[in-house]
């Protein structure tokens, strides 16, 4: 089984502020993306990384770390586009033909664990479509527009998405062309295959898989991964 992974790293990253993208900050001297590279790189079965980098990165990572991104199997870098989905779409349509599951996973996601990526894969194989998440353990409240609290939504059903996202090559090439056009925006992949009537399953994650988002994100990161 051939598995290729779709890693963004396109956005803007705007809620971080400063110079720097977020995938190039660096913890304790090494970039994030190299920490998220070594997670999947590490695993056999998958078989190519296709990078989706914003085309002002682009050149950079080829100057400066070219022979790394050789070695975690970075097979292409592409740029990304003016959505997530569009930015996901130009890395599907880099994978290799004989690839049976494609994972797609934000580059800022550093401190994924090798056992659930390779259940996500698994799940993935079995199912047609599996995303990693965590259980919600907060209350959720719904208000109106006035911030009065009009319900409590129970918590036994619901799930917080992560990445990765795995889906069967085939499958997620025939959703993303279905919905290339639309002006809607989805929050993430595992969104668009619901819409388009398919069954997506879970693969239970764990609080730690954080999205860098914010600083404070950032300083998290940095004491789970010297744990």
């Amino acid at each position: 089984m051939k598995v290729s992974v779709v890693l963004v790293g396109a956005g803007l990253g705007l809620r971080m502020g400063g110079g720097v993208k977020k995938p190039f900050l660096q913890i304790r001297g090494k970039p994030i993306f190299l920490y998220t590279l070594e997670r999947f790189s590490q695993i056999e079965t998958i078989h190519e990384i296709i990078f989706v980098a914003g085309q002002a990165e682009i050149q950079f990572l080829r100057d400066q770390w070219q022979d790394t991104l050789d070695a975690h199997k970075v097979k292409k870098i592409v740029p990304g586009g003016k959505r997530r989905q569009d930015s996901v779409y130009n890395g599907l349509c880099q994978t290799g033909i004989g690839v049976e599951i494609v994972l797609i996973h934000d580059v800022v996601r550093p401190l994924v664990k090798k056992e659930h990526i390779e259940a996500v894969i698994n799940k993935a194989k079995e199912s047609h479509a599996a995303i990693l998440a965590a259980p919600m353990k907060a209350t959720v409240k719904e208000t109106g527009d006035n911030l009065c609290i009009q319900r409590t939504i129970p918590r036994n059903n619901l799930w917080m998405a992560q990445t990765p996202q795995g889906f069967k090559r085939e499958l997620i090439l025939k959703v993303f062309n279905q919905f290339k056009i639309t002006d809607r925006e989805f929050t993430d992949d595992a969104e668009m295959v619901e819409e388009a009537g398919y069954r997506v399953e879970i693969v239970p994650g764990a609080d730690d898989n954080i999205k860098i988002t914010t600083p404070e994100d950032m300083r998290i990161a940095e004491a789970l991964l010297t744990n």
